[in-house]
């Protein structure tokens, strides 16, 4: 017995010595799908305590590991895996992109937040996505890709910027949003390259914004720049692409031929004579009576021989464009951190040549931007980073030069347009020292050589500009005990710069001349400080979850400013030379001719901000925020302001009636938020009144005038100026399916914003500026969705994304007699009345003219169109051709009172779509995006003004018989009402859809394991603005024009086209 006893202790300890012999040591590597290592990814034996992560290398070792054991991998933004270990030693672990926690944390006013916890409606964008698009502004990236967030490209010239509204337009005032850059308030992100963007988080509802108080009536964009990885080593990535731009769509001047048919037949319209053009191309008077042997009657001369030999004239458009503009781009960025710090570092260049002007003033746009950020943790303990420490900083500097693209009578391109044809742009025997034809005065003697005008004028206006912005912060946390936590950060957003223009001498027409040159010098230097300070205290109890912030803001902004220049001097001689310290000292004439300004200034706000979060096993969630504002901008009693919000979830698949469901349903979120923006865009201390200095003459008592200075108030004050505000209702629905491969995301909004800040309208015998006031109500109204779709089958990985955005924009209140605010008037020719209003009851910026009902085609037609109070004609010169007004209230007279909506610039619906797929590292993608719904006004020609300008083709479609047209009136050699009245003659539907941007490219990570050296390297080819499906027949549908009111949008006088780019780059991973 003892025997057997023995015999089986024994064979009992030699079972368990072999199956502690089987246990063992894994090793392996980590990485992401482009082959780079992930250190810190978490490596566990499932169901046990037994874990490690990986190094800096993405290495990993893990001991006591059994056959039958099961590791998990798990990293945030990756899909979490779990491999058998089996008879392996070694085993190397790729982990994807889960669509599902990538944007697990989002960016949120003053920290950051689980998306899935988020009660408001934000939209966020991952920076790699931007950087894809190769756009020279970031925010270009986001058209087609954030419903609810319209951007407009101001027009196609190099460093234009961006109109960017977030649920419709709400003010005439100031509609940008505010922009946020790694927790700094900045002007906009323009200084930024793609490449340093990690993410963009719009908050566009009220609660999300609230925090931000007195400036987030516009919504905010918060942007977040790279930033380093604790425990990663150095990566360094260099990204590089060339580009060519040309002009996307050109439009068709008449040419020299078409041009003299077309005015002759004006002339025989008005029952005169055809021209005689040899005659009027020979009495060039200026140049006979300013220069020997009848050089201007030489110049018709030849140039009527050219007409008789079949040439074509001059296409202003074609010599004035770049044939083949390059565009440049290089970036290099480093990250990596230690055990307790981070660090990225960036630089990057931008090269843009014009597509308008590039190859005649060398016009352009150049950027360098250099970024640091850095962390430091100072102290810490074996549960959390006591204190830490550090800065985000980004320095531009920009360079440029460009073409005039104001309103029609400052706008390089709006004289091409209209300029004749019959005029060489180069004339050999030309007085001008650098050959362009003088202008021809039996023709036209105010319509000099566009490209004079531009070489003369634009190349000299920008000599040497250089314009520089530091923007950054530094900052502090301190976490004396888990779970609470300061945080002090002073901010700083500069912009100092300087710059020169020289005005040399030129003769090239009666009025196009200048005899003495001159010059101007500008500097400015300009900051916003902002010192914030929060307290920070999260906790959980149970199945309770807190979060509560307090704090504090300070923001002051100064700005300094001066000009200064000559313009009677005579010694500049060369651009080189055009220094205000050049000027002829002995000369008391030319010292300061054209004056000197000098303008300083500052404003400042006072605020302190409270949230409180809380949510209920992530089921049930709540959010509270508050933010009170005191500001400059207004008068003691008016200074503060109160800017509530209140936002609630409900997480539905968090229930446990649906804990199972699957697979199909992932995700469900229903929520709401109310609350208040704030909007004190107007000048600073506009309550009070500054003093301006005049030289009319005054009156003491009833003696007679006394001429001198004189000092008035600039402006009629108003101390009851208060806050513009924006309150805002929303309620929202977030789902995903499938295993997170559909997600769906749905708004609906309410908009309303009050007492508009205004400028008001006051009696020119006030002798000051108008006050401003509150006066405007608007609301928008409208529903945004998003649905994306992603997927894999084997190596081929697909996606696909639409969103749609419609909003309904109309005023509902106007503090003046009439309820209307007038837009700018003069904006079609001279003396035209305005074409853009606010009226109650209406969209914002509408067009207002008059309707038309067509062409009187006939004398019949004519005989008809008769007063319906007595049966008389409407207009006594009235004739078959002219148009037919609509007399909207039957009283026999066209009038102001017959005037009407014609069009909205605003569209109703916003549409994008992205499509994406990958093969094995081989990928292309696609985005488009499309407005509907919106009109422009279009007129490239100043009718009022005059008949001898040019037109484009599009006059073909003019009436010139019976049955020829009945939408273009005829033609007439004098000024008269079918074209000088505002009619919808000028409207045009503008929808479009436009392809954006398409890229293909291989990623050859997989490729090129074998070389160290590289992690990764892609290639790639993309175009830029590709096509565009409109019936829209200017240059472009996109039409962002303000004049001398932002809200004024949609009036298309021949503006800067949008560049067709095609480009090629590579991306290095090291």
């Amino acid at each position: 017995m003892l025997k057997f006893k023995f015999l089986i202790i024994t064979l009992v300890m030699v079972c368990a010595q072999n199956v502690l012999g089987q246990t063992k040591t894994i090793t392996g590597l980590v990485s992401d799908e482009a082959g780079l290592p992930l250190p810190g990814v978490t490596v566990v034996v499932q169901g046990t305590v037994n874990g490690t992560t990986t190094d800096f290398d993405g290495n990993y070792s893990i001991g006591n590991v059994g056959p039958e054991d099961r590791l998990v991998y798990t990293y945030i933004g990756m899909v979490s895996q779990t491999l058998n270990v089996g008879q392996q030693t070694t085993i190397n672990v790729t982990l994807l992109e889960s669509y599902e926690s990538l944007e697990e944390v989002v960016v949120v006013g003053y920290g950051v937040q689980k998306k899935a916890l988020t009660t408001g409606a934000n939209l966020n964008v991952k920076g790699e996505d931007i950087a894809e698009l190769n756009t020279s502004t970031a925010m270009e990236a986001l058209q087609g890709v954030a419903p609810g967030v319209s951007v407009t490209r101001n027009n196609g010239e190099p460093g234009a910027g961006t109109k960017v509204t977030i649920r419709g337009l709400g003010t005439i005032g100031n509609s940008s949003p505010l922009y946020i850059v790694d927790g700094v308030a900045v002007g906009n992100i323009d200084y930024l390259n793609s490449s340093d963007i990690q993410s963009i988080d719009v908050l566009k509802d009220a609660a999300s914004a609230a925090i931000y108080g007195s400036r987030a009536a516009n919504g905010v964009v918060l942007v977040t720049t790279h930033k380093g990885r604790q425990g990663s080593k150095a990566q360094i990535q260099y990204d590089s692409y060339y580009g060519i731009q040309k002009i996307y769509k050109n439009l068709s001047p008449l040419n020299a031929q078409e041009y003299m048919y077309i005015m002759d037949e004006g002339r025989v319209n008005d029952g005169l004579e055809p021209n005689d053009w040899e005659a009027i191309l020979q009495n060039n008077n200026w140049l006979n009576n300013n220069y020997p042997n009848n050089l201007g009657t030489e110049l018709g001369s030849e140039i009527w021989g050219m007409l008789q030999n079949g040439w074509e004239g001059t296409n202003w458009i074609d010599e004035m464009s770049t044939k083949s503009a390059p565009v440049t781009s290089h970036s290099v960025n480093i990250t990596g951190g230690g055990e307790d710090s981070t660090y990225a570092f960036g630089v990057s260049y931008l090269d843009q040549t014009g597509i308008i002007g590039g190859n005649i003033i060398d016009a352009g746009y150049k950027r360098l931007t250099a970024r640091m950020n850095t962390e430091f943790v100072l102290f810490k303990n074996d549960d959390h980073s006591i204190l830490t420490i550090g800065e985000n900083l980004t320095y531009t500097n920009s360079e440029y030069r460009g073409v005039a693209t104001g309103n029609i009578y400052w706008n390089d391109l709006h004289n091409a347009l209209v300029q004749n044809p019959l005029m060489p742009a180069y004339w050999d025997k030309s007085p001008d020292a650098n050959g362009f034809t003088p202008t021809l005065d039996g023709l036209a003697n105010d319509q000099a050589n566009p490209l004079a005008v531009m070489f003369y004028r634009s190349n000299y206006s920008n000599l040497g500009n250089k314009d520089n912005t530091l923007v950054g912060n530094v900052y502090m946390e301190l976490e004396p005990i888990e779970d609470l936590k300061f945080r002090s950060s002073y901010g700083l957003d500069s912009w100092f710069g300087h710059g020169r223009s020289w005005t040399p001498t030129y003769a090239l027409g009666v009025l196009f001349s200048n005899a003495n040159d001159g010059a101007s010098q500008y500097q400015y230097l300009g900051a916003n400080l902002t010192w914030t300070n929060t307290l920070t205290y999260e906790r959980t109890f149970g199945d309770h979850n807190i979060n509560a912030l307090i704090g504090n803001e300070v923001y002051k902004n100064q700005i300094n400013n001066s000009v200064g220049g000559s313009m009677a001097n005579t010694r500049f001689g060369l651009p080189e030379y055009a220094y205000l310290n050049n000027v002829d000292k002995t000369d008391v004439n030319s010292i300061n001719t054209f004056g000197a300004d000098y303008a300083a200034g500052g404003g400042g706000l006072l605020s302190y901000i409270a949230r409180a979060q809380y949510d209920y096993k992530e089921k049930y969630l709540l959010s509270a925020t508050m933010r009170a504002d005191g500001s400059s901008n207004f008068a003691k009693g008016n200074r503060w302001g109160y800017f509530p919000s209140v936002s609630a979830g409900w997480i539905l698949t968090n229930e446990d009636f649906l804990s199972n469901n699957s697979g199909v349903l992932d995700f469900a979120k229903f929520r709401g938020s109310w609350g208040q923006n704030g909007n004190q865009s107007i000048d600073n201390f506009i309550y009070s009144s500054n003093i301006a200095y005049l030289n009319p003459g005054y009156y003491f008592g009833d003696t007679k005038p006394i001429s001198g200075a004189t000092a008035v108030p600039a402006r009629v004050t108003n101390p009851d100026v208060t806050w513009e505000t924006s309150e805002q209702l929303n309620f929202g629905l977030d789902a995903r399916f499938f295993n997170s491969r559909l997600d769906f995301t749905f708004d609906w909004y309410k908009k309303t914003t009050k007492d508009w800040l205004v400028v008001a309208p006051i009696q020119g015998t006030s002798g000051a500026g108008a006050p401003y006031i509150n006066g405007g109500d608007i609301e928008n109204t409208g529903y945004e969705l998003m649905l994306s779709w992603n997927d894999n089958i084997g190596d081929f990985k697909y996606g696909a994304t639409i969103s749609g955005a419609f909003n309904k924009n109309e005023i509902t209140k106007i503090a003046n007699s009439d309820g209307i605010i007038q837009g700018p008037s003069s904006v079609l020719s001279q003396g035209t009345a305005s074409v853009s209003r606010a009226e109650v009851g209406k969209p914002i910026g509408f067009f207002y003219g008059y309707e038309t009902d067509g062409i009187l085609q006939t004398q019949d037609e004519v005989d008809a169109y008769v007063k319906p109070t007595d049966g008389t004609p409407y207009f006594s010169d009235q004739r078959p051709g002219d148009v037919r007004f609509v007399d909207q209230n039957q009283d026999g007279v066209i009038d102001e009172s017959d005037k009407k909506m014609l069009g909205n610039p605003n569209p109703d619906f916003e549409l994008g779509i992205q499509l994406n797929a990958e093969y094995k590292g081989f990928y292309a993608n696609i985005t488009l995006s499309g407005k509907y719904g919106m009109q422009v006004m279009q007129s490239y020609r100043s009718f009022a003004d005059r008949f001898d300008q040019n037109y484009t083709t599009e006059i073909f479609g003019r009436w010139h018989g019976a049955g020829t047209s009945n939408t273009w009136p005829r033609l007439s050699s004098v000024s008269n009402r079918n074209t000088n009245w505002i009619s919808d003659i000028y409207m045009q539907d503008a929808d479009y859809l436009r392809i954006n941007n398409l890229t293909v490219g291989v990623k050859l990570g997989d490729y090129i394991s074998d070389i160290k050296l590289f992690s990764d390297i892609k290639v790639y080819a993309a175009i830029n603005n590709l096509y565009t499906f409109t019936n829209y027949t200017g240059m472009d549908p996109e039409v962002s024009f303000g004049h001398d009111a932002s809200w004024a949008s949609g009036i298309d006088l021949g503006l800067y086209p949008l560049p067709r780019t095609v480009m090629f780059g590579f991306s290095v991973d090291f």
